[in-house]
C-alpha cells in the first residue's frame, strides 16, 4: 500500500477498514461461495474492535450483496460479486453544488428569527426553533461581471439558518473562502456528518428580485442544503435561490459498488 492510500485509510471510519480487508480476502478466493463467514465474536478478537464496529462492517457487505444470514446456519458467503449501481464520489460537502472560485457571499442582514410553519417546512425543524438568520448575496469577483455600481453580478441569494450558538460565525462570512460549515467547525468544533439536498423550481419574489436584478415571478432553481452533525443534530440549512439563466449544475455517474450509506468500492 502506498503512503497516500495508507493515509487515506487511516481517515476511514473502523467499521470501513474492518470491511475492506474482508472484502480483500473475499476477492481472493479466501472463503468459499456458499460456506459459513467468520462469525461476530471471531471478527471481534480477530480485528480487536468492538461487536458494533463488527456489525457495521457486516452491514456492509450485506448491503454489497456479498454476505447473508440464513436461519440455523449463521452468516454465509453469498457471491463474490457486489450489486453494482451508479453513483457519485463526493470527498467532502463542499463538492454539493459547487461555486465558482471567483465568487464571494456578501452578509445583507444577520436576525433571530423562530421557525414558523412554513420555514420549519422548508428547511426540516420544529415550529417554533430558534436561529440566526444570515441574508446574504453570492456574487461573482467585480472583474468577472461589474455592474453599473462597481460591484460583481449576483449569483444568487442566500439565506443561512445556524443555530444561536453559532451567531459568531456571521462575522467570519465573507471575510473567509470557506464554506459555512467549515467555518463552524474551526471556530466551534461542530463537524458534518451528513448533509441532505433538495432542490425546487420556484418564482422568484419582488424583494429578492429587486436584489437579485431579475423580473419578479422569474423562474427560479431553489437549493436547500441541510447539515447534520454527528450527534444527528442539524445545525445549519442553507436556501439559495438562483434565477434561472444563472445557475448550471451537472452530474456524472459512474458504475461502481455501493453500501447503503453510500460507500463505494471498486
Amino acid at each position: 500500500m502506498s503512503p497516500s492510500n495508507s493515509t487515506a485509510a487511516a481517515r476511514q471510519p473502523r467499521y470501513r477498514q474492518v470491511a475492506d480487508e474482508l472484502l480483500a480476502e473475499i476477492r481472493a478466493g479466501r472463503i468459499r461461495v456458499g460456506g459459513s463467514f467468520p462469525g461476530e465474536l471471531e471478527l471481534v478478537d480477530r480485528f480487536k474492535v468492538s461487536r458494533h464496529t463488527v456489525r457495521e462492517a457486516l452491514r456492509m457487505l450485506g448491503d454489497l450483496g456479498l454476505i447473508e444470514r440464513r436461519q440455523g446456519v449463521g452468516t454465509v458467503l453469498r457471491s463474490r460479486e457486489s450489486n453494482e449501481a451508479y453513483v457519485q464520489t463526493i470527498r467532502s460537502p463542499e463538492e454539493l453544488m459547487r461555486y465558482p472560485l471567483n465568487s464571494r457571499l456578501e452578509v445583507v442582514a444577520t436576525n433571530e428569527v423562530r421557525a414558523n410553519r412554513k420555514l420549519a417546512g422548508l428547511i426540516g425543524c420544529p415550529t417554533g426553533a430558534r436561529w440566526i438568520q444570515i441574508s446574504c448575496l453570492r456574487r461573482m469577483a467585480p472583474e468577472s461581471g461589474a455592474t453599473a455600481q462597481g460591484k460583481g453580478r449576483a449569483i444568487c441569494w442566500v439565506d443561512i439558518y445556524v443555530l444561536p450558538e453559532f451567531a459568531g460565525v456571521a462575522r467570519l462570512i465573507g471575510r473567509r473562502d470557506e464554506p459555512v460549515y467549515e467555518l463552524i467547525e474551526q471556530k466551534f468544533g461542530e463537524k458534518v456528518a451528513q448533509v441532505n439536498v433538495d432542490l425546487r423550481a420556484r418564482l422568484i419574489d419582488p424583494v429578492l428580485a429587486t436584489a437579485l436584478d431579475v423580473s419578479p415571478g422569474s423562474p427560479s432553481l431553489t437549493v436547500v442544503r441541510r447539515y447534520t452533525g454527528r450527534s444527528r443534530r442539524l445545525f445549519e440549512v442553507s436556501v439559495s435561490e438562483h434565477p434561472a439563466e444563472r445557475y448550471t449544475y451537472s452530474l456524472e455517474l459512474r458504475r461502481g459498488w455501493q453500501s447503503g450509506d453510500g460507500t463505494t468500492s471498486s
